[in-house]
């Protein structure tokens, strides 16, 4: 059977001190990335997540030594809010913004003929840093790989119960590092702006949660059994980027240009 993380707070201090100094060390090269000669664009994103039995965004599961399995599975949930890019040349951009996240996880029990369910959200905040290299492919159309890093940010653990058992789903840390990769397809025009359409993988260093499983067998309390929760999933992702001011590209060009 697995062990009980009745506790925590001995995990939770070491990953907060890293992962703080892990965002630290971020806003200073964002500093000088934003600082740097380029244009600036404003967009928006929503990326439906998708339940995938690949890079570990699937079940996991385990069985304590009475033969009783325990489960939890990712059903569905999105990533959205705004992107800010800055873009270098065509072909070479930097990106950062806020998201709002949301997944729906379920948990499954099976005791011998006996099975039961229960679910539960779990709300999240990121603050993605990417860097985007571009290969035109048209006039107008790009291809681009991207890899960066996030701080994950969560608001509360998370409690339920079904019929016999509860959970206490705890978060490790409050905040938490994760690695970004992405690949998509842009259509770009100067009077409608940017339209982006690619897939995602977001991956934490360390599980993020730890769910505390309580089942009641025929009456009786059983000791609890724990599932870290890696926090992966996968995301098709749709965006839409402003056109860029042209007044102030061509205010920043004069202003870049030679006397």
């Amino acid at each position: 059977m697995r062990i009980l993380y009745n506790d925590v707070s001995c995990f939770s201090f070491k990953f907060q001190r890293f992962n703080l100094v892990l965002i630290a060390s971020l806003l200073l090269p964002a500093a000088f990335c934003f600082a740097q000669p380029g244009t600036v664009t404003l967009g928006l994103e929503y990326k439906p997540i998708f339940p995938l039995n690949f890079l570990r965004t699937g079940t996991q599961s385990t069985t304590d030594n009475l033969g009783i399995q325990y489960s939890e599975s990712l059903n569905s949930g999105f990533n959205g809010g705004m992107v800010i890019r800055k873009s270098f040349t065509h072909l070479l951009s930097f990106e950062t913004g806020i998201s709002y996240v949301k997944r729906q996880y379920t948990i499954n029990i099976t005791d011998a003929g006996h099975s039961e369910s229960s679910q539960f959200q779990i709300i999240g905040y990121e603050i993605p840093f990417s860097l985007l290299i571009y290969a035109q492919t048209g006039e107008k159309t790009f291809v681009n790989a991207s890899m960066g890093v996030s701080p994950d940010m969560f608001a509360s653990n998370v409690q339920t119960s079904g019929d016999n058992h509860r959970s206490f789903t705890e978060r490790r840390s409050l905040v938490q590092a994760a690695i970004l990769a992405n690949l998509g397809w842009e259509y770009r025009t100067e009077e409608s702006g940017y339209f982006y359409l690619g897939a995602s993988f977001h991956g934490p260093l360390n599980p993020e949660f730890i769910s505390n499983i309580y089942y009641k067998q025929n009456g009786y309390d059983l000791p609890g059994v724990a599932i870290p929760l890696s926090g992966n999933y996968l995301t098709v992702d749709f965006r839409y980027f402003f056109p860029p001011d042209k007044k102030n590209v061509k205010k920043k060009d004069d202003t870049e240009s030679p006397d």
